[in-house]
């Protein structure tokens, strides 16, 4: 008869739960499903769980002590069906798609940003030498040599030329008078930067500063399973629903429904307490080898703030120093691109429009024959567009930072309320959550009232009741906390030991 009860198809039990509730106008205890179905009990207890956490149901606790399964929101799987289907291919489709993508960008931004900003480093030397040439070749044949530095061919850029060359002498004197301690300290400071790089390599620092350095809680879902596995082994296999919420930072309804899959995964079972409080208790996770003490302390994992970029500050001010000059010049060549029309003996000779023509006859002399769209195009349109991304991709990145942010400080400060709660249901005020908050960085939200609203929104999930003073009473986290204390006053540790070996495969 046994064999017969627990020999069954899993996903047929299932199927006719999901029948009988709907039947049942999605509400049923499970002697419902027994009676609609004529499932064996065991069979409905056993599946029950997994029913519960695929379609999101709500438990509730009738006057008789009954739990009764309920499915506010409608029979919708969150597993099955084309819906939840697709969802899990796109994201497949989007994660390896950002990996292929983000493996070949790294490489070209920096190409375009660095291989830009020395092409037009390179493009100004040679006008500053050929303005050299040419002023000096001017000052040979004209005795008003001032004239000509200030007028005649591409001798416009002759101040440039001075500037540069104060630039030199500046810093060769200022080289030439430096201590011994100066220039050790500064060899120190090189020496470090290189090791810096060697650990840190340029296109990723770039990366960093475009598209920052990937999520610093990736991987969460395991780490919160460990915290809740770690509650309920050093407290009898007993949690609560507000336990469970101090560790996730859940809201009410949210935590309903994520432990439901968490009664699936690790074979717990609500149970009602004499004056209708429901705790759960997962028995089978209590028996481990390990005796290693795990009680719950100062181990309530938090989610981390996200940075914007792990370089030094100093490293991005130069990328935007460097992409800021591709911007200058992009925008430049596209101008002359659009306004300079005729160049040489007829047209351009000399001032703002100088540079453009003499990059418009480096490039005849390459073998253009009418340079005017590739300089327009390629030293103009593409750099231009690719400084706006390469400056608009962070600014938008850092407002979504921001309030990404925003969200986890929240959800860590409610980690915070909610412990408060189920350490002091019987009185806690806002003040208290925002003084405890503001011990770490982390659980600081931007939001004026974010405590108070917290505390209002566990009062209307808790039976909540605010004083004069502004303190919140929990009368349902009282009654359900002191339940489940007196459950686990019950259990004996010797009730998980694991006894002698009765058999050994290698004997």
């Amino acid at each position: 008869m046994d064999s017969k009860v627990t020999d069954y198809n899993a996903e047929l039990v299932r199927d006719k739960l999901v029948n009988a509730f709907k039947m049942r106008k999605r509400e049923a205890t499970p002697a419902d499903l027994v009676a609609v179905t004529g499932l064996p009990k065991p069979q409905v207890d056993a599946e029950l769980p997994a029913v519960a956490d695929e379609y999101g149901a709500r438990l509730r606790v009738t006057e008789s002590g009954e739990i009764l399964y309920s499915f506010p929101d409608g029979m919708k799987s969150r597993y099955h069906g084309f819906g939840p289907g697709f969802r899990r291919f796109w994201k497949s489709f989007k994660r390896i798609a950002a990996k292929v993508s983000k493996a070949a960008f790294k490489v070209w931004i920096m190409v375009t940003l660095i291989g830009y900003f020395l092409l037009f480093v390179a493009l100004t030397l040679l006008a500053l030498c050929a303005s050299v040439v040419v002023s000096v070749g001017g000052s040979n044949s004209n005795d008003s040599r001032s004239s000509d530095r200030h007028g005649g061919g591409i001798g416009g850029l002759w101040l440039a030329s001075n500037l540069v060359d104060t630039f030199v002498r500046i810093w060769f004197y200022s080289e030439l008078f430096k201590s011994p301690e100066e220039r050790y300290y500064e060899n120190e400071a090189r020496f470090e930067r290189r090791q810096e790089r060697k650990k840190r390599p340029i296109y990723t620092a770039i990366f960093s500063f475009v598209f920052g350095d990937g999520d610093p809680n990736a991987g969460w879902d395991e780490v919160e399973k460990r915290a809740v596995v770690a509650f309920l082994q050093s407290n009898k296999g007993i949690m609560t629903l507000y336990e469970f919420m101090a560790i996730t930072g859940l809201r009410p309804v949210d935590a309903e429904k994520k432990i439901n899959s968490y009664l699936v995964e690790f074979e717990g079972e609500p149970e009602v307490s004499d004056d209708g409080a429901i705790y759960y208790r997962f028995k089978n996770i209590m028996r481990r080898s390990d005796k290693t003490d795990r009680t719950f302390g100062g181990t309530v994992p938090v989610r981390r703030p996200e940075v914007f970029s792990a370089n030094p500050a100093k490293m991005n001010h130069w990328f935007i120093g460097l992409n800021a000059v591709n911007l200058l010049f992009g925008s430049y060549f596209l101008y002359g691109s659009l306004t300079v029309t005729t160049v040489g003996a007829a047209g351009v000779k000399s001032g703002f429009d100088a540079f453009y023509a003499f990059t418009y006859v480096l490039f005849q002399y390459l073998g253009l024959a009418a340079p005017g769209p590739f300089l327009g195009l390629a030293l103009g349109a593409f750099p231009l567009v690719f400084s706006v991304f390469f400056f608009g991709i962070p600014f938008i990145r850092s407002r979504q930072l921001k309030a990404k942010n925003e969200d986890t400080k929240l959800e860590n400060m409610r980690r915070i309320a909610y412990r408060a709660a189920v350490q002091n249901p019987a009185g806690i005020s806002k003040s208290e959550v925002q003084s405890l908050a503001e011990a770490n960085d982390a659980s600081k939200p931007e939001k004026e009232g974010a405590a108070d609203g917290i505390l209002l929104e566990l009062a209307g999930a808790a039976e909540g009741e605010a004083s004069p003073e502004g303190a919140y009473r929990f009368s349902l986290i009282q009654r359900t906390e002191a339940a489940a204390a007196r459950e686990r006053l019950a259990i004996k540790d010797s009730d998980f030991d694991l006894g002698g070996t009765v058999f050994d495969s290698r004997s």
